[in-house]
């Protein structure tokens, strides 16, 4: 570390959750772990005691447990924490958060207020789309994509001025040894002989992952490659039309619903393609992760996957919703052993070289660094707080 240890706040809605929490968390583990002084606020996450949380996520965690939007002493708990301890930079993450933390980071005199937006998922909300554009946007002193497609459409949908907007992508979270080297023992486990093509996603089952289109795309892949398998990680609301998919298609003995896997490492090993046929994603961690596991990748054609695969160099893009196109690209990976093991060897390298937490980390504490040195702190003395 170079420079003063940074005095930084987290702010976000829960530690549980999926990506973007798992991101909060993670990147304030990095932080700490390089010296600087985080805590990760988690404001409608119940109980008071953070003593569990901190035990389970690995940093401290401040606990606001407020029940409603509008909840004054909930946020009048953390302007005074703010102010108490001084703090350099509230790190906002996510709508819920960054709608508040420019008001909150006024009233407690942070010098940089950031907002974050994990994924764009939301073009019909009106309202939301000015609050963005006409408060987040303004009154943060940065706010921050996580894509270029994201970063673009802040400027050219939402009216965020340009010299506010930001792009930093998410990071890898896992060892990636534990990614790289685990067994891959699903086919031993399904039953299924050494060498059955096995393709898979790693997905909450949730409209916008679109597993529903994964499934659709299956009967393309069978025709060309009629003894592959399909595997699917993950639960959630989509569940039951994924299941009333599969047994409309009449596919039952190729498909496998895993539901949620503590052992991810070792399902991405397992698959020779491994697809993520989202309608929607920023810089998804479970593309990152595929990455470094070294697997051949089918993605939608949407978010920031372009930009974190290269185009076509790290993997394959296909039209969101179009299982047709879907299953013809993972049947030519199936078919291609060749392909796949490039495709595979590149996406590895460039997440290493790209992707690893220690490197966005430092892309962070950067923006941090040069938003202080254009807002520095007040040398005002704070008065007598009471603790939080």
């Amino acid at each position: 570390m170079t420079g003063r240890p940074l005095r930084i706040v987290q702010l976000i809605e829960s530690v549980h959750g999926g990506g973007a929490e798992r991101f909060t968390v993670g990147l304030s583990k990095a932080l700490a772990a390089d010296g600087h002084d985080v805590v990760v606020c988690a404001s409608r996450d119940p109980g008071g005691n953070t003593r569990p949380i901190a035990h389970e996520t690995g940093v401290r965690v401040l606990m606001l447990g407020r029940r409603r939007t509008v909840s004054p002493r909930e946020w009048w708990r953390l302007v005074r924490y703010l102010r108490r301890e001084r703090v350099d930079v509230l790190h906002a993450h996510m709508f819920g958060s960054n709608v508040w933390a420019p008001l909150l980071g006024r009233l407690a005199r942070v010098p940089v207020v950031i907002a974050t937006e994990h994924s764009w998922t939301y073009e019909g909300q009106r309202a939301r789309r000015l609050l963005d554009g006409f408060w987040i946007g303004r009154a943060a002193t940065a706010f921050v994509a996580v894509s270029p497609e994201d970063a673009r459409r802040m400027h050219d949908i939402e009216r965020v001025p340009r010299k506010r907007i930001r792009m930093i992508p998410t990071g890898l979270l896992r060892d990636p040894a534990e990614l790289h080297r685990a067994p891959g023992n699903l086919r031993e486990e399904l039953g299924l002989p050494g060498g059955t093509p096995l393709v898979g996603a790693i997905a909450m089952l949730r409209p916008m992952k679109a597993v529903d289109v994964l499934v659709e795309s299956f009967p393309h892949v069978l025709r060309r490659v009629p003894e592959a398998h399909l595997v699917v990680a993950g639960d959630g609301p989509l569940r039951g039309e994924v299941e009333e998919a599969v047994a409309r298609l009449g596919i039952g003995d190729r498909v496998h619903l895993l539901g949620v896997r503590e052992d991810v490492p070792d399902v991405l090993r397992s698959l020779d393609v491994v697809v993520l046929p989202s309608d929607s994603e920023g810089s998804p961690i479970a593309l990152i992760e595929a990455m470094v596991a070294e697997r051949a990748i089918v993605a939608s054609d949407v978010g920031g996957m372009p930009a974190i695969l290269d185009g076509d160099r790290c993997g394959v893009l296909v039209p969101p919703r179009t299982p047709p196109a879907l299953g013809a690209a993972i049947a030519g990976l199936l078919e291609d052993p060749a392909r796949r093991a490039d495709l595979a060897s590149r996406a590895r390298d460039r997440a290493m070289r790209e992707y690893t937490l220690d490197r966005v980390r430092d892309r962070w504490v950067a923006l941090y660094r040069e938003l202080l040195a254009t807002n520095p702190p007040d040398d005002w003395v704070p008065s007598e707080i009471p603790p939080v």
